[in-house]
């Protein structure tokens, strides 16, 4: 259960985040703008990078893994995306880490799982047949396309619509897939 000490540290980052740059955000700096004890953000957090880990996890609904399938997995992949566009200055300055722990990885990571439960449905439903090695070959692919369209859409100063972009990354993903239709038939 999340304590509501963990949504104001959160919400004192999240602040924090819209006008300093990450580097120059410390944990002093965090909990003082919480007004919290400095030791009480280590109850919860080992660091800034698990910290904004867990925003993110608790914000996007990293549970989408678990609520993903054929049927949804086009809503999930738009409620990221609108979430994402909501909380647009916040990940900007979080994509501009260029450090061992940097965003960018960490949702690199979650699109791979993301991607992999995508491919693996659509394949399934689509009846096609592809081995664990290709699989992990489009998981790759398509998680990496996905997380650089979505950086680079953060980052332009005149984005398209969440709505627009998920469309445009939805009829990528299974015209790929059902191109593999036409090959094995």
């Amino acid at each position: 259960m999340i304590s509501t000490t963990q949504r104001q540290i959160a919400a004192a980052f999240k602040s924090l985040m819209l006008t300093k740059p990450f580097k120059l955000i410390n944990v002093t700096t965090i909990m003082q703008q919480a007004q919290l004890r400095r030791q009480t953000f280590y109850e919860y957090f080992q660091d800034k990078y698990d910290l904004l880990a867990w925003i993110f996890n608790t914000e996007a609904g990293i549970d989408l893994e678990e609520n993903v399938d054929y049927e949804h997995w086009t809503s999930s992949l738009l409620d990221l995306i609108n979430y994402l566009e909501a909380n647009r200055s916040f990940y900007r300055n979080a994509l501009a880490i260029s450090e061992q722990n940097s965003f960018d990885q960490y949702f690199l990571t979650h699109t791979k799982q993301l991607t992999d439960i995508i491919v693996r449905d659509l394949l399934k439903t689509k009846n096609i047949p592809l081995t664990g090695a290709y699989i992990s070959f489009l998981r790759e692919y398509f998680s990496r396309a996905v997380v650089s369209v979505i950086v680079d859409w953060l980052q332009d100063d005149e984005p398209s619509t969440p709505a627009y972009l998920s469309q445009q990354l939805q009829t990528v993903i299974e015209d790929t897939i059902s191109g593999f239709l036409i090959r094995v038939k």
